[in-house]
Formats: structure tokens, sequence, C-alpha cells
């Protein structure tokens, strides 16, 4: 049978790539800055494809954004168990598009014709599509004889996932499931199918500092005058020592360590300096702030904080000004163990206490995700690690990411300590989230094999 299914899926990829560039060809970036209209329109899109693909009670669950997930079912068999699977269906902003080498939204082929790039391909529109092909091919397979099947398709995930919760709460009862699978992570490497076993959390601080009423002239008026660019630099620079580590007291005071299993596994997985350098494309001149033995562990069990914006004056009318402003936005990922709320209040109050001359400061928190770590000895577990090995035809890796799905903690909150199995189909070069993002399409067909043989071993 697997073969088949391997034959059939391979057949239909043409099919599948069509769907995905379909909805690759909407912008539907959740945040407020850009046109909302797009992503009502991404979200009509996967309501017509779950009709489409035969999915009943299909509906629009809608949060206080306006930005709508979208939900169907397909429950057949009542002593079946009951899977929901998840994706979304918002994307990031493009970024900056004279970088990118095809239109962002424009499903083109890559050269080889192995990658597929535009934006959303991989993150995550490609989720939806692995899902709406497996249950396509279990039914051929098992008619009525498959697993309950639930889809729900968030509308906001890029955007901090503000009305995911309101959802699942709201909506528990349509949403109960005996297991999730999270299909919006990824791979280690190309060919290497992984599950993702923790994840850190996220949240963010916007800060901005004001010295005077208005920008002067800077050889009139610097010198007694604050710059505000170079306060805002130091107490940036204050947060962090050398190595990267964290300066705020405490800030690390319940971290999780990893296992001596996770601590195996991590090291089986063949990380090397030069392969980080290559995947992250590092500059040949820039030294990494963690020996090569702990890479890993930097990525998925350490805190971090990273400036995702900062601007001061604008790079295209540069003059001889002193600013009245500063501005950065200063991201903070967050290891297994801590808190969101409690370490964005800690790097609040440290921002405060790093102002100097009386200098005004105003600070917009955004809502946080906490971090999230599963026990992968359920049987739901072994079956898709056995499942991803045959698609691939290469043993399953158990890894971790230092990026954050706040519908993970929500799932877990809401349903309690069941199965939630976090798959996805990026990779180191798959440049999810900058210019130039793609799927790489023989991880996309095998994705949809494992899926499929994981719904059929049910």
């Amino acid at each position: 049978m697997e073969k088949q299914l391997k034959d059939t899926i391979h057949e239909n990829m043409p099919r599948y790539i069509e769907k995905l560039g379909s909805l690759v060809r909407i912008p539907s970036i959740s945040f407020d800055n850009f046109d909302q209209s797009h992503v009502l329109e991404s979200a009509q899109a996967v309501k017509e494809m779950f009709l489409e693909a035969g999915l009943s009670n299909v509906q629009f669950l809608t949060p206080p954004s306006g930005r709508p997930t979208v939900y169907g079912e397909s429950l057949t068999t009542p002593d079946k168990p009951t899977i929901l699977l998840y994706a979304h269906h918002d994307v990031q902003p493009p970024m900056r598009e004279s970088l990118w080498n095809t239109k962002p939204f424009e499903a083109v082929m890559g050269e080889n014709g192995e990658r597929l790039f535009g934006r959303g391909t991989a993150d995550d529109k490609a989720g939806i599509i692995t899902h709406l092909a497996a249950f396509e091919q279990v039914r051929v397979w098992k008619k009525q004889d498959g697993p309950n099947l639930k889809f729900i398709i968030e509308g906001e995930e890029e955007s901090g996932s503000a009305g995911f919760a309101q959802i699942l709460r709201e909506h528990a009862d349509l949403l109960k499931c005996d297991a999730v699978i999270v299909a919006d992570l990824g791979n280690f490497a190309k060919g290497t199918p992984s599950i993702t076993t923790t994840l850190r959390g996220m949240s963010a601080v916007s800060v901005e500092l004001r010295s005077t009423k208005a920008p002067l002239h800077s050889g009139s008026w610097s010198g007694p005058i604050p710059d505000v660019g170079q306060v805002l630099c130091r107490m940036i620079s204050n947060l962090t020592d050398g190595t990267g580590r964290i300066l705020i007291p405490h800030f690390e005071d319940t971290m999780i360590p990893p296992t001596a299993e996770e601590l195996a596994s991590y090291k089986s997985l063949g990380m090397t300096e030069q392969i980080f350098r290559n995947d992250g494309g590092v500059l040949e001149n820039v030294q990494l702030k963690v020996p090569e033995d702990e890479i890993l562990l930097s990525l998925w069990r350490r805190p971090s904080i990273v400036v995702t914006a900062m601007e001061v004056g604008s790079r295209t009318n540069a003059g001889n000004v002193l600013q009245d402003t500063a501005y950065a936005r200063i991201g903070i990922r967050l290891a297994p163990g801590m808190d969101a709320d409690v370490a964005t209040r800690q790097l609040v109050e440290f921002l405060k206490q790093q102002v100097p001359y009386g200098i005004e400061i105003k600070m917009d928190i955004e809502d946080g995700a906490n971090p999230f770590v599963t026990d992968t000895d359920h049987p739901f577990f072994k079956l898709m690690s056995s499942s991803m090995g045959l698609a691939y035809q290469s043993p399953t890796k158990f890894i971790g990411c230092g990026a954050s799905i706040p519908g993970a903690e929500l799932f877990r909150k809401t349903f309690g300590e069941i199965p939630i199995l976090l798959t996805g189909l990026e990779d180191p070069e798959c440049n999810a989230h900058g210019e130039n993002e793609s799927l790489y399409l023989p991880d996309f067909e095998k994705g949809i094999l494992a899926e499929t043989l994981f719904f059929g071993g049910l």
C-alpha cells in the first residue's frame, strides 16, 4: 500500500502545487499596517478548498481582530481517534522586495525544479495543502474507516495569535480531539524528517525615547543635549554581555535544563559550525558567540534578545540633525520553563532603570507566547515517527526549535495533556520570514505521504 500511495501522491503533486500557488498569490499579511482585506480573501480561499474537498461544518471562527480562522471537519467513525490539524493562512510581510529574485506573492518554480519560491510557500501555506492532500489520500485508502479529522487554519499566527486563545476557549467543544498536529515547523535538514519537541517562547517591547520637542540643528545644539540615539544604543547593549548572556537579574532562574536523552539526540544531529554558518549565511569573518557544541543548546534551550527594528531619523533623508526621538523594537525568545509575562516585566523594569538624564521613555508591550515542551512517550509520537521514517526513507529525529508557535501551548491549556505533534516543511534553506522564501518540493511530497501513513495507521 505504501508504494501505491507514494505513486498516487506523486501523480497528484502538480495539482497540489497549483493549489499552494493559488494561496501564495494572496498577500495575507496579518499586521495592522497592511491591507487586512487580503487576510479575509485568504480565509475565503481556504474555506472554498475545504468545501471542494468535501469537509462539512465549514465556517469562520473570527476573533476580535476580524482575521478569520477557518474550520472544517470530516467525522466518520465514532470509535476512531479524532485528530485536530492546525496550520495558518496568514504570512509575514515581504521585507525588502528589492532583494527578492521573484515576485514575493507569486509561486515561482526554481531553476532545478526542487524549490518553489514565494511568501508563505513554506510558512505556512504548505501546511494547509499537506493536511488537505493527506485527508484526500486517506479517504481513498480507508474510505469511511479512517480517523476523524478536524481542520483549524488560523488567520493571525504571524502577528502573535492575539485572538486564538479566545477562539479555543469559545469553541472547545467543537474542537475537542485526541491529538493535534501543528504543521508549522520544519525538518532539521532537507530529507531529514523531524518532530519538534520544544519551542522557545516569545515576547516583544517597543521602546521610544524623547529628549526635545522637535529635531534640532546638530551644530547649534549638540553637546549639552543628550543624543537619544546613543542613549538607546547604550541601554540595549546593557541587556547582554559579549557572549549573549542576558544581564537582567533573575531572568533565567526558571529555565528547565535539557534531559540527558535530549542532549544525546542533539549530539546525534551532527551540527557543526560550518553547517550552521552555511545555512545561516553568516559572513566569513563574523564569529559565533558560542562554541560548536553549544549551537543547538543556544538555539533551542536558552533565551535570547534581538533588536528587530531601530529608527533614529531616516537613512534615506539623513542630515546633520540632533534627533528628538529614538525607537527600537526589542524581541525576546524564552527558554523552556520561563514565563512570557514575567520575562517581559523584567525587561521593561530593567530598561526603565537604564534611562539617564531624565529622558522621557514610552514602552508598548506586545502579547507574548510561553515556551513549550512535550512528552514523546505517547504511541501517537511513535506512529508519526515511523510514518515519517517510511515516507522519507530516513530515521526521524526529535529536535527543538528556537521559534515560537503560540497555538501549541494554547492547545495544551484547552485540551490538557493530549499529544501535540509539531511537524512541518521548513528547512535551513527555506528562508522563512526573509526574502526569497521557498519550499523544498521533495519534502513537500514526502510530508504528504508521512501524514497519510499516520492517518492510516490510526
